[in-house]
Formats: structure tokens, sequence, C-alpha cells
């Protein structure tokens, strides 16, 4: 596989991992301005994503090892890079796509048109804003490729062109400018939705799960560390493991019992609501309980003896919470429904249950 070809599969790869780790702060965003994650939100979601790491990849890598380049030096002559270009005698304008250093100059202006287009349509910003974005973007990139990325290495293993400088910033201006075309720079006015959908609820759950693995896995790496670089170069897997589970089972009780949301709830702006003040405990903890809670008991199990059974206990656990979330008026779910609360979409969790008596969110 060539290095173009890498450089690819590895914008890909890292990107979609990007774009899930961006997926929680998005969708928080997403659901109080448009009350919705939809389709084409997921997907320049994904696609800046990938292109954010591409312009890593195709600018830094391949990385080579230490020792086994050429230094590289500086152009500083303002379109200096031009006089490189030998124009063909023969072929006409199609022959300069076989030279080299024009081939250069065309990519790196493609390189930067997408950033106009993310700018426009992710910040609702004009070509000024790109402009300013491309050239600062261009000079990050410039300087890591002069510094040997920031000194890791002993001297630049990269050309730094000022001119790749222009022609970056020239591909950012002409990318939002051409988007300007088919994107709305301002946005249209947003009718919020008054009832939850099922979408809304799948993308909360997926937002829990993604908060369990992500907040475990931040709290596992911080005990290794500390437990191997500060202490006695010895990881105590109980803890690891008491650890991973314990700090999102936490964060996920406390939000619960304290507010009656999970961490996934909030993300998507829904709340719940006793039927009865008398029930607010009380179903709070069987959301708990059958809400999360299960999640917390099983997963860990995985790799025990009891580990195809916690499989399969986990599997149907995820079957009949999807079901339940589908199937139930309101998408209230199974927690909801035998913990007597109800879903509301918003933030606000003080509204009175008299008051909603008779209210159901809709289908």
């Amino acid at each position: 596989m060539g290095d173009q070809a890498t450089n690819a599969l590895v914008a890909v790869v890292l990107g979609t991992l990007l774009a899930v780790l961006l997926l929680i702060p998005t969708a928080a965003v997403q659901y109080r301005l448009d009350g919705r994650l939809g389709p084409l939100d997921l997907a320049v979601l994904v696609s800046a994503a990938v292109y954010a790491l591409a312009i890593w990849t195709y600018t830094l890598l391949p990385m080579p090892a230490d020792g086994t380049f050429a230094c590289k030096g500086s152009q500083w002559d303002v379109f200096g890079s031009l006089g490189l270009i030998h124009v063909p005698d023969r072929g006409g304008p199609l022959a300069l796509l076989r030279e080299p250093a024009f081939l250069q100059i065309v990519l790196n202006v493609l390189l930067f048109v997408p950033l106009g287009f993310f700018i426009r349509v992710i910040a609702h910003r004009g070509v000024v804003v790109a402009t300013l974005v491309g050239f600062t973007v261009s000079l990050l990139v410039e300087l890591t490729q002069r510094t040997g990325v920031w000194h890791l290495y002993s001297c630049a293993y990269r050309l730094f062109d000022v001119d790749d400088l222009i022609v970056n910033t020239l591909g950012a201006a002409l990318g939002s400018l051409v988007s300007a075309l088919v994107v709305r720079r301002r946005r249209p006015d947003v009718v919020l939705p008054t009832t939850i959908s099922s979408g809304r609820r799948l993308v909360g759950m997926v937002c829990d799960v993604l908060f369990i693995a992500i907040a475990g896995a931040v709290a596992a790496l911080a005990y290794r560390a500390w437990a191997l670089y500060l202490v006695d170069d010895r990881v105590d897997q109980t803890v690891q493991a008491a650890l991973q589970w314990g700090v999102p089972f936490v964060v996920e009780a406390v939000l619960v019992l304290g507010a009656g949301r999970t961490v996934g709830e909030w993300v998507v702006s829904l709340h719940t609501v006793p039927r009865r003040r008398a029930l607010l405990l009380p179903g709070r903890l069987v959301k708990l309980a059958l809400g999360v809670g299960p999640l917390f008991v099983l997963a860990p199990l995985w790799n025990q003896v009891v580990g195809p059974v916690a499989l399969a206990l986990l599997a149907a656990y995820v079957v009949v919470t999807l079901v339940f979330a589908w199937r139930t008026r309101g998408h209230r779910g199974l927690s909801h429904t035998l913990g007597h609360l109800d879903l509301r979409i918003g933030d606000d969790a003080d509204e009175d249950p008299v008051e909603r008596r008779g209210v159901r969110a809709g289908a």
C-alpha cells in the first residue's frame, strides 16, 4: 500500500474514532439548538473529523525514524514555487497535470477547500473567517514541519514553504465561496419538536454507553499512570477495575438520584418527572436499577468464568431496553414505566406533576 493510500486509511480510521468521541458534545449542542440530531448532522461530524485527521496525515506522515532522513530547509521566496513549474511545449494545459510542482500547488489548494466548507456549515461563518482560519491552520502545519514536529526530531524532515501558506489560505477561501452556492449562512427559524422521538431516545442511550466507556477508560488509564510512574511500578487489577466501573457509576447514580436523568438524557435534553411526588425517590431508584444499572453489573463479567452467561444476559437486556423504548408511549422505556416516571423534553425538572396530569409525550 502506498503512502497516500496509507494516509487516507489512517485518516478514516482515526477520524471515525474522533467522531465517536465528539458525539456527546455534538449531540448536546444540536439538541439544544435544533432539538434533533439528523443523518446530515452525523455525516458532517464524521466527515469533519476525518478531514481534520487528513490534514495531519497528509502534511506530517509518514514520520521517519530518527537519523534516516535528510534535513530540509525553508523556502521564503513568495511565489518561488511557481518557478519550479516547467510548462511543457506540447500537450496543452492537460500536460501540466504531469508536472509534480504544479500538482503540488493544486493539491495544497484542494486540501484546504473542505475547511472553508466546514467553517460555513458548522460555524455559519463566511469567507473572511474561513480565510483567517485557513491561514492559522496552515501556519500551524508549517511551523510543525519547520520545528521537526516541535523538536521531536533534531531537524525538519519536510520543507517549510511560504507559498504553502498562500495556496492553503486560498483553498480555504475558495471552499467558503463555493459552499456559499449550496449552504445557507444564516440559520433558518427553528421549530423545536414537542414530542420525543425514538431516534432521540436511541442517541441518549448510545451517549450513556459512550460516557461509561470513555469515563471508565480515563479513570483506568489515570490509575495505571499513577501506579506505574509515581508509586511502585505495579498495577492492582482489582483497583483498576473498581475505578473503571466505579467512576462512571458514581456519576450516573448521582445524576439519576439527584436530577432524575442519566448523562445520555442530559445530552439529548430530556428529564423525568414523577407521576406523583411520593414516587420521586422510589421511581429514581427503579430507574437506576433497571436503566443503566445492569450495564455496571453485567459488562464487567464478560471476561470472567460466567462471561458467556453475562454476555447473553447483557444482550437480552439491550434487546428488552430497545424494544420497550420503541414500543412504550412517549418512548418511556422499561425503567420509566416501572418507576412511574414520565419523560419530558428540556432541562427543567421542576415541573409540577399536578399541572401536567393527563399530558403525555407523543410517539
